[in-house]
C-alpha cells in the first residue's frame, strides 16, 4: 500500500478575478472550466454555454461532459466582436 503526502498542497490554484486579466499574467498553459472562465470574463456560465454553442469562443472538449477553455484563445475570440469607435 502507497502512503500519500496531503500535507504538501502544491496545487492549490488561486480564485479566478472577477474582472479581465491579461493574458500574460495566467500560464498559456492553463485551461479553465466553464465557472471559471465565467468569472475572468465576467459573464455567466449560461453565456459561455451560448457562445460555445455559437462557435464563438474555441473550446477543447476532452470527453462527453469535460469541457475546457485556454483563456488567451477565447480573449483573442472575443476581441473579434470588438466594436470600434469610427474616427477615433
Amino acid at each position: 500500500m502507497r502512503a500519500y503526502n496531503t500535507t504538501n498542497k502544491t496545487h492549490d490554484a488561486a480564485p479566478a478575478p472577477n474582472v479581465p486579466v491579461p493574458s500574460s499574467t495566467y500560464d498559456d498553459l492553463a485551461l479553465l472550466k466553464r465557472p471559471e472562465l465565467a468569472r475572468v470574463i465576467n459573464v455567466s456560465p449560461r453565456t459561455v454555454d451560448n457562445w460555445q454553442k455559437q462557435k464563438r469562443i474555441p473550446f477543447l472538449k476532452l470527453s462527453a461532459r469535460c469541457v475546457r477553455y485556454h483563456l488567451p484563445s477565447v480573449l483573442a475570440a472575443l476581441r473579434r466582436f470588438e466594436i470600434r469607435e469610427a474616427g477615433r
